[in-house]
């Protein structure tokens, strides 16, 4: 991502990224303005809100539409575009403060103050987009305080509203920079991390290639040497088969892998989920066996997302065979296709965050023993299992964390004494765009199942 781009990311996260406390926001303003339009017994509090909301829209409209596209002059637009937004709140309180009646200038007070802790608060990246708040801030308080300046007397008490002005005003900018400041090392320490992470994914991932390689290659080659020793036909067509098996073995290592860092060819299109998930079950059954009862809840409407119908049946089918083999005697396994909304940012089980939205959750859930705690945040990374040694890869669920990520989505892993429910979510997509059926070919085309 650019630096462009990433600076305009930031710019909707600040602002619009937490719904909640930016619908309070909203709302407190409609609510005052109405308040005030009684109060005032005139229409500039309802032009205010007006102004207000607009300026907000146009700089939100900006944002969403160029973020993708986001060039440095972008950023600059944007920025600009949230100093309007600023001037649009602020000149009503500025006004009230140059007021003569009290309760106007207390409020205007009121407003001015909490508008500079919400500045604070935001700590934007931007160096000069912090400045030009900082700025903006000394225009307000010069006109705000210079509307009254007449009403101190004497010299001395003019300074010193003067000084008490300027100290609020270097406490704020002070403030504004510390929390940007705050906020930059935050952001370059998690970065670090993240790329220590992959540091050591990498590490592990060639660890168990080789690993695995090599138990293969060591397959394949005595047999290759076996059939040069063997003269029973039988035999020889024996060691052959065998050394054909784990060359099939590896391309499955192979194709997963590919999953895993979204290189695998894919052919992602609308399709409803229900209908993806119905044509997947009759696979399932046969995969779980019959101590198990196998549970297929189908959401009751339409489920359009967008994604490679083959990659989700092999994903399905991996979360199935895990929660088979989680399983000991009798229990049940149950496949849940449904809409949820997300209303914050979700932390997602293979470390990344979803924002919020509409999405489509695929989900299966079993009573089996469970995830231990300590080892949950660390289920969908390559070639780890709590499997015992010969029973699995530990390619199954990072290849399904893989596939999901390459569609945009992300899995929400939920665990207990009681089972595991692992859901993966995709973006609910436009009805408007054709919805295609999954083929049963597609379904059989799939990537072979690893664990």
């Amino acid at each position: 991502m650019t630096a462009a781009r990433r600076n305009m990311q930031l710019l909707y996260d600040v602002e619009y990224g937490v719904r909640r406390e930016l619908i309070v926001r909203l709302v407190a303003v409609f609510f005052g303005a109405v308040l005030l339009c009684f109060y005032v017994g005139n229409l500039l509090p309802a032009a205010w809100c007006a102004g207000y909301f607009l300026a907000h829209a146009l700089h939100c409209r900006y944002i969403v539409v160029h973020r993708e596209i986001a060039q440095p002059h972008h950023v600059m637009i944007a920025g600009l575009s949230y100093l309007v937004v600023v001037v649009a709140f602020m000149w009503l309180p500025v006004h009230f403060s140059m007021n003569e009646a009290p309760e106007k200038i207390a409020l205007g007070a009121i407003l001015m103050g909490s508008t500079m802790v919400y500045q604070i608060r935001r700590g934007d990246r931007i160096l000069w987009l912090a400045w030009a708040q900082i700025a903006l801030f000394g225009v307000f308080l010069l006109l705000t305080v210079g509307s009254h300046m007449d009403d101190f007397d004497g010299y001395f008490a003019k300074l010193g509203v003067l000084i008490v002005v300027v100290v609020a005003l270097a406490y704020t900018a002070l403030a504004m920079l510390f929390t940007r400041t705050s906020r930059m090392t935050l952001e370059e320490t998690a970065e670090r991390l993240a790329q220590d992470q992959k540091m050591s994914a990498i590490g592990r991932l060639a660890g168990g290639v080789a690993h695995d390689f090599n138990n293969i290659l060591t397959v394949v080659q005595g047999n290759l040497e076996l059939y040069h020793l063997m003269t029973d036909r039988a035999e020889r067509d024996a060691a052959v088969e065998e050394a054909q098996a784990a060359a099939k073995r590896a391309e499955a290592v192979v194709q997963q892998l590919l999953v895993y860092a979204r290189k695998a060819p894919t052919r992602a299109r609308v399709l409803d989920a229900n209908v993806a998930v119905d044509g997947i079950v009759s696979l399932v059954n046969t995969l779980v066996p019959a101590r198990i009862e196998k549970v297929h809840l189908r959401h009751p409407g339409r489920l359009p997302v967008k994604l490679d119908d083959a990659q989700l049946t092999t994903a399905v089918l991996n979360l199935v065979k895990n929660s088979v083999d989680a399983i000991e005697g009798n229990g049940s396994v149950e496949i849940i296709t449904s809409e949820e909304r997300l209303t914050e940012e979700l932390a997602t089980g293979d470390g990344h965050a979803l924002p919020p939205g509409r999405y489509v959750s695929i989900a299966v859930a079993d009573t089996g023993a469970g995830i231990p705690g300590d080892v949950l945040p660390m289920v969908a990374e390559p070639f780890f299992t709590t499997k015992p040694p010969g029973m699995g890869t530990g390619l199954g669920l990072s290849m399904v964390a893989g596939f999901v990520r390459s569609a945009h989505g992300g899995l929400k892993i939920e665990s207990s004494d009681k089972g595991t429910r692992i859901a993966m979510l995709f973006p609910l997509v436009s009805l408007q765009e054709p919805v295609g059926q999954t083929s049963n070919a597609a379904l059989e085309g799939g990537v072979p199942v690893g664990e």
